[in-house]
């Protein structure tokens, strides 16, 4: 899924976002304002920047079964 910004405002309204990009073509920089401190995340498109402020959780690998009970 590729995050947009009306997304990440929808599920986490208690911080201030900024989302811009100074050169046409350029990369694009996300500011997130919270409690006093600043954040700052790049990127080429929106969702590159997004998810380098809020990257997926890692992937949880199926529980395996052992192959008897004294394994």
């Amino acid at each position: 899924m590729r995050p947009s910004l009306d997304d990440l405002r929808a599920q986490r309204p208690d911080l201030s976002l900024a989302l811009y990009a100074m050169t046409p073509g350029g990369g694009v920089t996300l500011e997130i304002y919270d409690d006093g401190q600043v954040y700052t995340f790049t990127g080429a498109t929106e969702a590159e920047a997004i998810l380098a402020a809020f990257p997926p959780p890692p992937e949880t690998p199926p529980a395996t079964t052992p192959d008897s009970v004294f394994d």
